[in-house]
């Protein structure tokens, strides 16, 4: 029972933080079940990826008219995305992930600094918001090359991508944060569905472990995007990037650890 409560409340910390952030809660609970839980990677992988579509689908519930995700910008991403987490969930079982985490690690340090950069050169007399629909969407080609990378990322690692997607829409495809964050919590679970039954036909779903996660990431879903509509546009951004310089650092101390 414990352990049951345990992983509840470890899913609906994860689900706060990935509604908040348009992560998608996995970059938070592939280290905790792993961590605290002692699980295999295969095993916290494969209930992250769960974990990731009840963080979508309590967003999409939650989420109030007009702050919700650019649809039209969120399939035509997902076609490179959904294409990467099906390629990353077959290599899973046979490639080791090391080199792909390197290249990883070094784009979101690239992220991270750019959306920096970007918040820097800002011009101080137009005010940002959250949400707005008066935006251009630029640098298409780019942005659907770093959507099939991030959909590696969650085949290979089960943290849904978010944290390539949110930055990059963001700080480079010209998507105010917080319709990248709605967009991108709406793309994760489509992602993330697109490689979990590769880890489930493995045998590494397990119903008594995701049951009590995937209730407590849905709940703490929404109870993320009732906390949105309160935070500021600066908050969110610096919790962003804090996160992934923290996610950046750990997967290349993991990649070259072997």
């Amino acid at each position: 029972m414990v352990i049951v409560l345990g992983l509840f409340v470890t899913g609906l910390l994860a689900g706060i933080l990935g509604a908040l952030l348009g992560l998608g809660g996995g970059v938070f609970l592939v280290p905790a079940l792993t961590l605290l839980f002692h699980m295999s990677i295969r095993t916290a992988v494969g209930t992250s990826l769960v974990g990731v579509i009840a963080t979508s689908a309590g967003v999409a519930a939650m989420m109030p008219p007009g702050r919700g995700a650019d649809v039209g910008l969120a399939l035509r991403l997902e076609v490179a995305t959904t294409a990467g987490a099906i390629g990353g969930g077959l290599l899973a079982g046979h490639v080791s992930p090391r080199t792909l985490g390197i290249l990883f690690a070094l784009s979101v340090f690239f992220t991270a600094g750019y959306t920096l950069y970007k918040a820097r050169t800002r011009p101080s007399t137009t005010p940002e918001t959250l949400f707005t629909r008066e935006y251009t969407i630029r640098h298409w080609p780019f942005g659907l090359g770093m959507s099939f990378l991030a959909g590696m990322a969650s085949g290979l690692l089960g943290v849904g991508g978010g944290f390539i997607k949110v930055p990059i829409m963001y700080a480079i495809m010209g998507v105010p944060l917080g319709v990248a964050t709605a967009t991108s919590n709406f793309m994760v679970g489509i992602t993330a569905a697109a490689s979990v039954f590769v880890y489930y036909g493995r045998g590494d779903v397990h119903p008594l472990v995701v049951i009590p996660t995937a209730l407590g990431i849905f709940s703490g879903a929404m109870l993320g995007v009732r906390l949105m509509s309160r935070l500021r546009v600066a908050w969110v951004r610096s919790a962003l990037v804090v996160l992934m310089i923290f996610i950046g650092i750990q997967m290349l101390l993991h990649s070259l650890g072997g």
